[in-house]
This record gives C-alpha cells, structure tokens and sequence, in this order.
C-alpha cells in the first residue's frame, strides 16, 4: 500500500508517513540538469527521514565523472549504464533523484513508477540556462549537448517528464526553503492509500 502524507504538528511543519501502513511511499524527482533534483532530494529526505539516493553519484562510484563516461564510451553506453543502475532500486523510504536523461529509458522508468511516487520538478528554461551557464553545461555530463542546445533537450525532454510523472510541481526563482514547502504540498495532499502510485 502506497503510505500518503499528513501534517504533523502546528502549521504542518513536519511530514511524516502514516503509520501502520505496509510500505512507505518511495519519492522519485525528476526534471532537466538545473532543476534541483539533488538539493531539493535531500532537503526532502531529511525532512522525511528517509534515505536520499543521487543517481548521477551512483553512476560516479565507479570512478569516472559522467562527462567522461560520454566522453570515452558515447552517450548509448552511458545510457545503457544509467538504466541499469535505475532498475537495481529497491526498497522503500527513499527519495531518488536520476539524472535527467531517465526519461529516455521507458523501462527504468516504469521501475521508478511501480516503486515511487513520480515528480516532475518543472523550471522554466531560462531558468535553467542561467542556473547551468555554458561552462558548467560542457562539464556536466548532460546527453544530448553534443547535438543540440539546451532549449532544444528542453523541447524533447519536457513532454518526457510530463507524461512519466504522478505530479508536477512549478518552480521558479525561490529560495529552497519556499520550494521545499512547495514541493511538499502536492505530496501532502495525496491521502487515499492505494496499492500503486498509479
């Protein structure tokens, strides 16, 4: 059973899952490089008391940085490693955060579905271009760039993110804490429990 949230305490400061329920919701977020996945991801995680999972950072473990990952092996080979790390999540209590380019898996991201509440964290571009720059872009191991801009990714993308998420959440310039609340608020208002996120 899928475990919905509720407000604890005055003012609904802290979310906790319900108790009793058999399985605590699993959090996926996902959007495009720029978004806050990470940062968002653990400050949601820590709010939870759940577990925080970076999937680039799980990529990484390996020893080599994305960027050269794409760099040595092409982007089919990073996303073929990508999809394989994704479909090894597990468990529940977490809050996952993937890469950008999860979308571009259909099964890793029926996985992430069948085990997670989806969120799609949705940033206007221009946004995203001035959060990103186009020094940190060629560094950070983004699929794509090598053919096409970053208002183009968001163009293929986008529709992606839509249709794989169970809730999306606009974001724009606000200080994390603000996006917190309101990243938290849809999450909070999902209370009938149910055996899938679907």
């Amino acid at each position: 059973m899928f475990a919905p949230f509720r407000k604890e305490g005055a003012g609904g400061a802290e979310v906790r899952a319900r108790s009793g329920s058999r399985t605590m919701a699993n959090i996926t977020l996902i959007g495009m490089p720029g978004s806050g996945k990470s940062t968002l991801g653990a400050r949601l995680a820590q709010r939870l008391g759940y577990r925080f999972v970076d999937g680039d950072a799980i990529i990484e473990s390996s020893g080599r940085r994305l960027q050269e990952i794409i760099d040595r092996d092409g982007e089919e080979e990073f996303l073929r490693i990508e999809e394989a790390e994704l479909l090894k999540l597990a468990g529940q209590g977490q809050v996952f955060a993937p890469g950008g380019s999860c979308v571009l898996s259909s099964p890793a991201m029926a996985h992430l579905r069948g085990l997670s509440v989806v969120v799609y964290l949705d940033v206007p571009l221009a946004l995203l271009e001035t959060r990103l720059g186009t020094d940190a872009m060629a560094r950070r191991g983004i699929v794509g760039l090598r053919r096409m801009d970053l208002g183009r990714l968001y163009e293929i993308r986008r529709p992606l993110y839509l249709r794989y998420a169970h809730i999306r959440v606009s974001l724009n310039d606000r200080p994390i804490s603000e996006c917190l609340e309101i990243l938290l608020a849809p999450l909070q208002a999902r209370e009938s429990g149910y055996d899938s996120p679907d």
